[in-house]
């Protein structure tokens, strides 16, 4: 009988050291409110005072300074942004005065209790808050409505037990009631409402996890509560229409700024007729003409153009293996006696100076030397063939974009949101307005629009030269200029730098097909075989510009890179609450 007393008394003190040692290893990692019970009591004119009694049990070997509390200061009812303040009246930890720090930003009221050098004992830690804040009431046609978060979604710790009760003013009956639970915007109710005349009490069902909410809906009759003053009606029509009446405003504003200065500087001035020319534009490059007629330089077509029209005026050659490209200057004697335009010699002097020595470009091996002459190209393009042929007139679209900006902050700044579809396509108008102008505001000048006709009706005749010459009776121009070798390969930079080398060299071909078939350029060495190899001068010409595209590609330095609570504006009636759909609320935690 001792034994079996003596092992009782043994199993028994194990079983109690396993229960205690598994208690302290909870107590140790977990945190929580042990109870909570709010009450938020309504006044006639909408305002509210509310007390919560928190049970924060800390964990057991953490240190722990006190809790925080933190509430909402912008609100949104339907589409009016409200927002809010908030009045703290009394903050006691164990029934003794808690140190208070006031927290938070434009957007939150953090209340953080507690001093940075004390740190709370063991067992539960009695809070009471108490604060105010002015109406919280929605007002509707059919009813008023009170909605309140009585536990926030944003508690960083569970809740065993809520216990609670919303009262409203004296003689106030509610007419319809509703509760919800859960995850914000969830619809559960998983919560248990009284309702004692104008008292509603509330008890959660179940503990809640952090992040879960419980949210009290109370619909009252009209006249309970007091209509708003005509100071505050008018100030909630501002901030529910005055963001859709700036925007209204702003619209046409900026329509006109832009429409007076395109009218001025925008305007495109009358331009010559478009034909064909049969020669190209006097003094201007190939490269000068890609400027002009495209405003602005488009892949390394002037680049390419030039190159090939050095190559056919005899002062480089151009060679092509299959893994690299080679232009090898040419000496004097062999040089075409023609004159360089000024392009052909900026490009000509930097790429070999004096130094006079090949520039060998291979497939994933940047040249500088090469690289830095065609920037320079690009460069001299920019600057001699720019402003005195087309304006962008860039300082209007900023001027426009920085008044839309103005105009978007102060709407913004000033007045709620506004969700409704109307005031974004407001928004999206002010942005399509800029968009559209910066394609208007730019304008070529007089002389730009003389010279762009000169270069689309030369283009033209590069396009379309084998048409023209079977047609030129019936066009009413002179007979086109007869096909010759020297014509083709004159032309031939203007063509690539214009994007018709294609047609231009098909031209050539048909009018002159036995000269063609025997084309053997001496500035052009290609691996393929001759000149051109299998594919006639089409194939030359196709190969020569895929092999400078390459080329001019691989020069370029390697580019490297790195990545490393709102509420329904529905009528209570017609339903559209969920949890964390009201005020108030927010959340906590401990620190």
């Amino acid at each position: 009988m001792r034994i079996a007393a003596l092992l009782r008394l043994l199993l028994l003190t194990l079983f109690a050291l396993g229960y205690g040692f598994a208690a302290s290893a909870q107590n140790i990692t977990e945190e929580y409110i042990a109870r909570a019970d709010i009450t938020v009591t309504f006044a006639k004119d909408g305002s509210l005072k509310i007390r919560e009694e928190l049970d924060y049990v800390k964990p057991r070997g953490m240190q722990k300074r006190g809790i925080f509390r933190e509430l909402p200061g912008k609100v949104r009812e339907g589409a009016i942004t409200h927002r809010k303040n908030y009045r703290l009246t009394l903050a006691t930890r164990n029934g003794a005065p808690e140190s208070v720090t006031n927290m938070g930003n434009d957007g939150t009221f953090v209340w953080r209790l507690g001093r940075a050098d004390v740190f709370l004992g063991e067992g539960i830690q009695k809070y009471v808050l108490e604060y105010e804040s002015d109406d919280w009431v929605i007002r509707y046609d059919d009813l008023d409505e009170v909605r309140w978060n009585v536990w926030g979604e944003y508690w960083d710790m569970p809740l065993k037990t809520l216990t609670g009760r919303i009262i409203l003013p004296d003689g106030a009956d509610a007419k319809q009631i509703a509760a919800y639970s859960g995850r914000y915007g969830r619809t559960d109710n998983d919560v248990t409402v009284t309702q004692n005349g104008n008292v509603i009490e509330f008890r959660a069902n179940n503990p809640l996890s952090s992040r879960e909410a419980v949210t009290i809906s109370v619909g009252v009759e009209k006249g309970v509560f007091d209509p708003l003053s005509p100071e505050e009606a008018r100030a909630r029509w501002w901030r529910a229409n005055g963001a859709l009446l700036g925007m209204a405003l702003i619209s046409p504003a900026l329509l006109v700024f832009y429409f007076l200065n395109w009218s001025k500087v925008g305007r495109d001035p009358v331009k010559p007729p478009v034909f064909a020319r049969y020669e190209a534009p006097k003094n201007y490059s190939a490269a000068a003409a890609h400027r002009i007629l495209n405003k602005g330089i488009k892949g390394d077509a002037p680049l390419i153009a030039t190159l090939i029209s050095l190559a056919i005026k005899r002062r480089l050659k151009i060679d092509v293996t299959k893994k690299q490209t080679t232009l090898t200057p040419l000496p004097r004697a062999s040089h075409k006696n023609v004159k360089l335009n000024p392009e052909e010699s900026l490009l000509y002097e930097k790429l070999f100076g004096k130094k006079n020595n090949s520039i060998v470009l291979r497939k994933n091996r940047p040249n500088s030397r090469f690289h830095t002459a065609a920037l320079y190209l690009q460069s001299q393009l920019n600057k001699f063939y720019s402003k005195d042929y087309h304006r962008i007139n860039g300082k209007y679209i900023f001027m426009g974009i920085v008044l839309t900006l103005i105009g978007l902050f102060a709407v913004f700044s000033s007045f709620s949101t506004p969700s409704s579809g109307l005031f974004w396509g407001l928004v999206a108008g002010l942005v399509l307005i800029n968009f559209i102008f910066m394609f208007l505001m730019p304008a070529p000048t007089k002389k730009g629009a003389q010279i762009t006709s000169e270069i689309e009706g030369f283009k033209l005749y590069l396009e379309t030269a084998e048409k023209l010459r079977l047609n030129a009776a019936q066009i009413g121009t002179d007979q086109v200029p007869p096909m010759t070798v020297e014509r083709y390969e004159a032309y031939l930079p203007y063509a690539v730098a214009l994007g018709v080398e294609k047609p231009w060299t098909k031209h050539f071909e048909r009018t002159m097909p036995n000269v063609a078939e025997n084309y053997n350029p001496s500035y052009y060495n290609s691996y393929r075989g001759g000149g051109f190899g299998r594919g006639g001068v089409s194939g030359m010409s196709r190969d020569m510009v895929k092999s400078l595209s390459s080329g001019v590609a691989s020069a370029r330095p390697v580019q490297t890179s790195s990545s490393g609570g709102s509420s329904s504006g529905s009528s209570f009636s017609s339903g559209g609450g969920f949890s964390g759909g009201g005020g108030g609320g927010g959340g906590g935690g401990s620190w």
